[in-house]
């Protein structure tokens, strides 16, 4: 069995996996891509290599994580070599960097995006939305992450005074979206899961309370910031995240595993919101995603994000 490796930014994250991995007598290594160097003169040591590279690296203080990261699935993929199976390789991180390119993948493979524009320059953010035609307006950056910095404007006013006002920040690659607001059936979304390119479940997520969105068991314990950090996971009646069948044998899954294959992702959650009309739009890709364990207790325990993706990466090291 050839050794498998986790990339990632955030020890937090990995936690559960490692978990899983214990319970299948397996030991994964890691490789924390916050500062290193990648060593392009050497070949790679043969292995599985699982990118969990987050958008939001740096909230935590890893600003360069992503592009280190890039540098070492170059590497990776560039080696040639049978022995070294990369999961959620560049094309994936640059989809998880980039979400025109994301809405972009998800329209060929005929999925609903919500109606989009890319925005460099403040002054530029209020000529974007004069003939947009539409409002309410979802503002919100390029690479943000956990659903930090999204924000709703009801009208041209309310969105010029939050441009031109003193609570206004750059985003982190100077890129804003400007976006349509989907007007929900109900107050919630819901995300679908994949590992190995195939649906694995999907859950409800209450949005009456705000868009940060993280479904990690340590962004669970009601801040509304979504922190990570050691506090236990107190469940709490209705439960913010939750399993749902909705979406099982719906046209829309298959459309989603295509635009996997047709991305290059193995492993991702993919966010979706139903309109009052019972359209289905696709508006956020999750490669490096995390799973809430309460969540799936709650649903029998039948089926864990994490133990499908250990099994899926010991499927490959074998």
């Amino acid at each position: 069995m050839k050794p498998i490796f986790i990339l990632h930014e955030n020890q937090e994250w990995v936690v559960p996996l490692h978990a899983e991995f214990a319970r299948r007598g397996v030991e994964a290594n890691e490789w924390f891509l916050h500062e290193d160097y990648v060593a392009f003169d050497k070949t790679p040591k043969p292995g599985v290599y699982y990118n969990r590279m987050s958008a939001s690296s740096h909230t935590r203080g890893h600003r360069f994580a992503p592009e280190l990261t890039r540098m070492a699935l170059t590497w990776l993929e560039h080696a040639g070599d049978s022995q070294v199976t990369v999961v959620n390789g560049l094309r994936a991180l640059y989809l998880e960097t980039c979400k025109l390119s994301q809405y972009a993948a998800l329209q060929q493979a005929g999925i609903r995006t919500p109606k989009t524009r890319a925005v460099v320059g403040r002054e530029q953010i209020t000529l974007a939305a004069d003939d947009f035609e539409q409002w309410p307006v979802i503002l919100k950056p390029n690479r943000g992450g956990k659903g930090l910095g999204v924000m709703k404007f009801d009208n041209a006013q309310a969105l010029s005074a939050y441009v031109n006002g003193p609570e206004y920040q750059e985003p982190l690659d100077g890129i804003w979206l400007l976006q349509q607001y989907i007007v929900p059936q109900a107050p919630f979304i819901t995300r679908c899961e994949f590992v190995g390119q195939r649906f694995i479940y999907a859950v409800q997520v209450d949005t009456s309370e705000g868009f940060e969105l993280c479904p990690a068991d340590v962004c669970a314990i009601g801040d509304a910031a979504c922190p990570v950090g050691e506090q236990p996971v107190v469940a709490t009646a209705p439960a913010k995240f939750v399993l749902t069948e909705r979406y099982h044998g719906h046209a829309i899954i298959g459309r989603l595993e295509t635009f996997m294959r047709n991305a290059g992702i193995d492993v991702a959650g993919i966010e979706l919101i139903e309109d009052k009309y019972g359209d289905i739009y696709a508006y956020d890709v999750n490669t490096n995603t995390n799973y809430n364990q309460t969540a799936e207790a709650a649903a029998g325990g039948r089926v864990t994000g994490m133990g499908a993706v250990a099994d899926y990466l010991i499927a490959l090291a074998r």
